[in-house]
């Protein structure tokens, strides 16, 4: 039997004048015996004849007995009984009762002196917990839940509105659908249910993957009550030691949560799609393939920047194609540009000097202010300054300045034809096109487009901008035709005619969107 030892310092202990605790096996036998010892493991008083066989069952024998000096208070009286009674997972036989300040660790009797001799902050836990509820890291703990279970809510209420958000996009998409099927004739019924089919199979993983979502959402919310739920009892009953006890044991819980509520913003993603009226309409049964286009921005894969020769984490803060399948991606925090090939995601450091075409060179063409962004369009160079557009020959002369009407432009693209030029404002949350010459011909507002820097174009025409939290997707005339994914932050955005592929920076990686 365990010997009969002070494991209760933070409650007060019974006198001997304490006359009405009653042995509970007994009073269960309807006796009323006084009781005249306490056992830890049992949480009951014992009378003088149960604690002493108390000892003597096998399935009792290692259990932590207090005599009537030491046991505590009756709990239904004083509605607390606030020591430390969970067994060591090293030493069954000893209860977890100290905490080592210096290992963060929780341990018996037994894990103390083998493993935290030479410890200097080594505490017993009822004497940590006597004031508890003003412990920062207790109070950290207990907010924890609220916290989470707010922003749960909040990401599972968006994801109710993506599914309306689904529907939408799938009604519209039906009725385009039949708008256009209404102007051709009955040769295109096949093409209208292989089209039919690809809308039907992109909703259904739209809504699986939303399911999914949701349903991890039910199994974290589930959890984090249940978790909140044992620890509201505890303090409601005072226990403040298993309080203690719990808040360090449900660390690596709590952090597999916080990992499985991260992976909700990846899960709750759907792909975004829209019909147009496909250019192959125009040649009618001659070339058709297709009924109509789904225009849509699917991730295909990442592409981690990373390098083993990195002094600090990667941020891209700048990206550009310099070849078919190779992208330069500039990490700033690094101080270096990086060659990406895109064929198998591998990077190369280089310290090569990128001239202002964005073509690696030995060379460097000189501006006399520093330029946001630059495109080459038809041997020239159209440097972007903050209000302002320099036009340069290859040799860094200025051949004329286009004025710009805002004080922060940060990119600036250009047409596949190379007779517009694309411009984000920064600061007016605008799109603007214009003319080499400098004559604006179109402006793109959304209540949607917040802050837009980065800006490319397809070999199509079709602009993207990157804007926060989102990838805005326009004509040619600056004519919004979707968002064609959102929760993406960041400012770096280029397009490649190599493999019809959208390359977005995002922190230390880049995700790699193929269009449709």
């Amino acid at each position: 039997m365990a010997s009969s030892r002070n494991y209760s310092k933070s409650v007060t202990a019974a006198s001997d004048e304490i006359k009405d605790i009653y042995c509970e096996p007994c009073v269960d036998d309807g006796k009323q015996i006084e009781a005249e010892g306490f056992c830890v493991d049992c949480s009951e008083y014992l009378c003088g004849q149960c604690y002493n066989s108390h000892g003597r069952f096998k399935a009792f024998k290692h259990h932590v007995l207090q005599d009537k000096k030491n046991m505590p208070v009756d709990v239904r009286r004083t509605s607390v009984l606030d020591v430390c009674v969970e067994k060591c997972s090293k030493h069954p036989t000893k209860v977890t009762e100290y905490f080592c300040r210096s290992c963060d660790t929780l341990g018996c009797s037994a894990c103390i002196t083998t493993n935290h001799r030479q410890c200097q902050n080594v505490d017993h836990v009822p004497d940590i917990v006597i004031d508890l509820e003003n412990n920062e890291e207790f109070k950290k703990f207990a907010e924890y839940f609220d916290e989470k279970l707010t922003l749960l809510k909040e990401k599972k209420n968006k994801i109710n509105s993506r599914k309306t958000e689904v529907e939408e996009m799938k009604k519209q998409a039906k009725v385009a659908l039949k708008e256009q099927r209404d102007e051709i004739n009955k040769f295109f019924d096949h093409l209208e249910n292989e089209m039919d089919k690809k809308i039907t199979d992109i909703d259904k993983n739209n809504k699986d993957t939303l399911k999914a979502a949701s349903d991890r959402c039910n199994i974290i919310n589930d959890e984090l009550n249940k978790m909140k739920t044992d620890v509201e009892t505890n303090r409601k009953n005072g226990q403040k030691c298993e309080l203690f006890i719990k808040m360090k044991r449900l660390k690596g819980e709590i952090e597999k949560l916080d990992s499985q509520f991260d992976m909700l913003y990846e899960e709750s993603k759907v792909q975004r799609y829209k019909l147009v009226q496909s250019t192959q309409i125009e040649e009618i049964m001659k070339n058709t393939t297709e009924i109509c286009r789904i225009l849509t921005a699917k991730l295909v894969s990442e592409i981690d920047i990373s390098s083993c020769k990195d002094k600090e984490k990667p941020c891209i803060s700048g990206m550009s194609v310099v070849q078919r399948h190779y992208i330069a991606v500039a990490d700033e925090r690094n101080k270096v540009v990086k060659i990406i090939d895109t064929r198998n995601g591998r990077n190369n450091l280089i310290s090569l000097t990128v001239s202002a075409s964005g073509v690696l060179s030995k060379d460097v063409i000189p501006t006399i202010r520093p330029a946001s962004d630059v495109v080459a369009i038809a041997q020239l160079l159209y440097v972007l300054h903050s209000n302002e557009i320099k036009v340069l020959d290859t040799h860094g002369n200025v051949l004329d300045t286009i004025g710009c009407d805002c004080p922060s432009l940060p990119s600036i693209a250009a047409s596949p034809d190379k007779k517009t030029i694309y411009l984000t404002n920064y600061i007016n949350n605008s799109v603007v096109s214009m003319t080499v010459e400098g004559k604006i011909t179109a402006t793109y507002k959304d209540k949607d487009l917040e802050k837009p820097w980065g800006i490319t174009v397809d070999n199509e025409g079709f602009v993207y901008v990157r804007s926060n939290g989102g990838i805005h997707q326009l004509t040619n005339d600056c004519t919004k035709v979707q968002i064609i994914s959102d929760d993406l932050f960041g400012r770096s955005i280029t397009h490649s005619d190599a493999d019809n592929r959208l390359y977005v920076g995002e922190v230390k990686k880049v995700k790699v969107y193929e269009l449709k």
